[in-house]
């Protein structure tokens, strides 16, 4: 293996004391193909190398959504940190910074390369091919969707053909999310239906690489966002009623364990780091600072969102009390994560993909769809765990769809969904009106719900422009 030359490797990943998110390397944008893609072992290895990749890209999209949203308070005097928070993002200051634009397209990259190369691949077994080729078809829509939903129209790009690409223009949002659903078609069946290893062999517990539940997952989420409500239905059905391989733990502080019963897909954090970065950087062990990576905490309308009773304001909202002042000072802080810096030994993997979402991914299908009865059954299977009583307020479609938007603010914060879900719902103009004026900015903007286009890509390719108010 120390002679195969593999370009695609594991990005570095560097985090510093006056940083406020992970920073993440430029990915490669080049694969040595004659040797990658001449047999299992090193094609697979190529696949592989992007989950290592991806180790801080959740939590950086976590946060920063959460920020720009109703979810965190900002202590960071890292500009772009202020403007996430302030909701007064600029293109020429900040929208380098976030990183998901350039980061994503070389992911994308990668994948369109994986899938060109295994095409014309003699080397590469059909059964790996065919479980690498739905990976990277499963990736490339997963990066897309987040590109839509950040962006709004962006360049679809399938290929690794740099006259081409140099001079796309922005792809409708429609029509990128037609790609998207028709990739996590194709991916649906090519994928395993179970785990696999690195050596894509079935049967181990770890449920890092893709499979066709995590595919029908990323269906029913996508069909939600584009008004399928049918179709997002079934594909939430089908990973439902998977019951031997997932279930809702009954205990709140299981669920983003290492291979939970719950987790559809997670991400691993590196070897030699034995902990979550959503731990690391969450987790408050001082009061926030404003130079420290731990410069966050859990926003007043976040934690005033809570029914009383609320199990997963009692497990996953920690409390860091600042003694030393008087009156003591509270702060809290996202705890669904707990194995911090002092772990010693590997226990928890971040989630990408669980099975709560997709019970209520289908309670607002139903919602939509006039199924009441099913809505709430679904509904109310979220609230038993979390101890809340069935819910028990109107049943018409507007409430039922309030209350459903409502739990998926307190099930699923900081998993990188209320900022989008605000967008998606055309609630984020009446939230943030009002948010924005909280968190000390004078006043929402509604071009704010999408982020400004690097400056760079756009003096890179004239048929790029940039979002309107930016």
């Amino acid at each position: 293996m120390k002679s195969i030359y593999i370009v695609i490797i594991a990005a570095t990943l560097v985090s510093s004391g006056c940083k406020k998110f992970v920073e993440i390397g430029a990915p490669v944008t080049r694969l040595v193909t004659t040797n990658v893609f001449s047999n299992d072992n090193t094609a697979t290895a190529a696949q592989l190398s992007l989950y290592a990749q991806l180790y801080a890209v959740p939590y950086n999209l976590h946060a920063m959504t959460g920020l720009s949203a109703d979810e965190l308070s900002n202590y960071s005097t890292d500009q772009t940190s202020i403007d996430l928070y302030s909701n007064s993002l600029s293109a020429a200051i900040d929208a380098g910074n976030l990183g998901f634009w350039t980061t994503f397209y070389n992911y994308i990259y990668q994948e369109n390369a994986v899938l060109e190369n295994l095409q014309g691949s003699t080397g590469v077994t059909d059964k790996v091919k065919q479980q690498l080729s739905g990976e990277a078809l499963f990736m490339r829509a997963y990066f897309y969707f987040y590109l839509v939903n950040l962006y709004g129209d962006v360049p679809l790009i399938t290929s690794t053909d740099y006259k081409v690409n140099s001079t796309v223009a922005r792809t409708p949002r429609a029509k990128v999310c037609d790609q998207i659903i028709a990739d996590l078609k194709a991916a649906h069946g090519l994928l395993s239906d179970d785990y696999v290893d690195a050596t894509n062999e079935p049967g181990t517990p770890d449920r890092l690489r893709p499979t066709t539940w995590a595919a029908a997952a990323m269906l029913a989420k996508t069909y939600l966002y584009v008004a399928d409500y049918d179709s997002a239905a079934v594909q939430a059905t089908a990973v439902i009623d998977n019951t031997a391989a997932f279930a809702l733990p009954t205990d709140l502080n299981k669920v983003f364990k290492a291979n939970s019963a719950e987790a559809i897909w997670q991400i691993s954090p590196q070897s030699i780091q034995n902990f979550t970065p959503e731990a690391i950087y969450f987790i408050l062990t001082a009061p926030p600072s404003a130079k420290a990576n731990r410069s966050t905490t859990v926003s007043p309308q976040l934690l005033s969102a809570f029914e009383p009773g609320d199990n997963r304001r009692i497990n996953w909202i920690g409390t860091y009390t600042d003694s030393s002042v008087t009156p003591h000072i509270n702060y809290y802080f996202p705890y669904k994560y707990q194995s911090g810096a002092n772990t010693s030994s590997l226990d928890e993997y971040t989630m990408m993909l669980r099975l709560a979402e997709q019970y209520l991914i289908r309670a607002e299908a139903n919602a939509e769809l006039n199924g009441t009865g099913q809505a709430i059954a679904d509904l109310n299977v979220i609230r038993r765990r979390a101890g809340l009583p069935d819910y028990s307020g109107p049943t018409d479609r507007t409430a039922l769809l309030t209350a459903i938007w409502h739990e998926r603010q307190v099930e699923l914060f900081t998993e990188g969904q209320r900022w989008l879900d605000l967008k998606r719902t055309e609630t984020v103009d009446a939230v943030m009106n009002v948010v924005t004026p909280q968190k000390g900015q004078i006043a929402w903007d509604t071009h704010q719900q999408l982020y400004p286009i690097p400056q760079e890509s756009i003096q890179n390719d004239v048929n790029i422009h940039q979002n309107e108010g930016y």
